[in-house]
């Protein structure tokens, strides 16, 4: 049976019950250790050395030069995980961890894991007239500023998951952090309400909640429909329909409209509307600030007990919104 190496303490110990007129055989016993061993320590600590472990090679690494060559390749590639790699390299030469593939790349090269950065895709045509947009913009005064609004809207329904990415919770045991309930199929029969907010510089708009029944009864069919020539919303656009872009506001981004194709004439004219107000670079990043507001509001709404009526969840909205402007 192989006597296991004692630890630096245990040496210290057994030197200092010699030291005290113990013989090596009873400091052996009394320490669960061979006299040789006791013997071995005694000669180093005369001889000056220190008692502390000497430097060990190790188990022998798993990865070969051909693991390595591979893990090296994979640097800069995506879908190239630590997890992926394991699954390769194990199938095809040798079993390793993902632990062993991460301490590679982490200690031995250097590298380190990186989420891919996203980037909008725009055209050089459309980087000229989003620039362009803004350096007409740029020298504008509070005063011309004071006749732009900023609208928008946004949707707050229960069973909402916020961003877990965002979402952390320090805490000693796991067992003390509350769990998040979520539900797999939520229903989508208009449990949850619009917000529609506008912001001038130095002004803002009522808070508007509009509920889902409301919004589709009175505004989608009543008021959306009629110009189009249909009576009711459809599954999927009717025949002849066909979806194009129009600008929310002057500057603020883009929105789908829903234009008759059976009137070239009035296609056009609303093409050319479009065209005369300044149009907004397809695919561009929405530059209008009171996205931030939404995401405000929903971290607020993760903070509190989940609503459970309509009424509770209008007042939430409320409570969060006159805390913001209180900022």
């Amino acid at each position: 049976m192989d006597v296991m190496i004692p630890r630096f303490s245990v040496r210290e110990r057994a030197i200092g019950m010699i030291e005290a007129g113990s013989t090596q055989k009873s400091v052996a016993s009394t320490l669960g250790a061979t006299i040789r061993t006791v013997r071995n320590w005694c000669k180093r600590h005369r001889a000056g050395y220190l008692l502390d472990d000497k430097p060990r090679s190790g188990r022998p690494t798993k990865l070969s030069r051909i693991p390595k060559i591979i893990i090296r390749k994979s640097i800069g590639k995506p879908y190239n995980s630590t997890r992926n790699l394991e699954k390769y390299i194990s199938s095809k030469l040798v079993i390793v961890s993902k632990d062993t593939i991460h301490r590679y790349l982490r200690d031995t090269i250097g590298a380190k894991a990186y989420k891919r950065p996203s980037y909008p895709k725009l055209t050089e045509k459309q980087k000229v007239k989003r620039l362009e947009f803004c350096q007409e913009r740029k020298t504008w005064t509070d005063r011309v500023w004071e006749r732009v609004l900023f609208s928008d809207e946004s949707t707050f329904e229960f069973f909402h998951l916020t961003n877990r990415q965002n979402d952390r919770v320090w805490e000693i045991n796991l067992h003390n952090i509350s769990p998040v309930e979520s539900v797999k199929n939520p229903p989508n029969d208009g449990l949850g309400v619009m917000n529609r907010q506008g912001y001038q510089i130095y002004t803002s708009s009522p808070q508007t909640l509009i509920e889902y029944e409301y919004y589709i009864n009175e505004i989608l069919e009543k008021c959306c429909l009629p110009p189009l020539g249909v009576e009711r919303l459809e599954p999927h656009l009717p025949k002849g329909k066909c979806v194009e872009r129009c600008p929310r506001q002057f500057h603020v981004g883009w929105r789908p409209c829903i234009y008759n194709h059976k009137d070239p004439e009035m296609a056009f004219r609303a093409s050319t509307w479009i065209r005369e107000k300044g149009v907004w670079p397809s695919n561009s990043p929405d530059l209008n600030p009171i996205e931030n507001l939404w995401s405000i509001m929903q971290v607020g709404l993760g903070k509190r007990k989940p609503a459970t009526n309509l009424t509770q969840l209008r007042k939430y909205l409320e409570n969060i919104y006159g805390m913001g402007l209180a900022r």
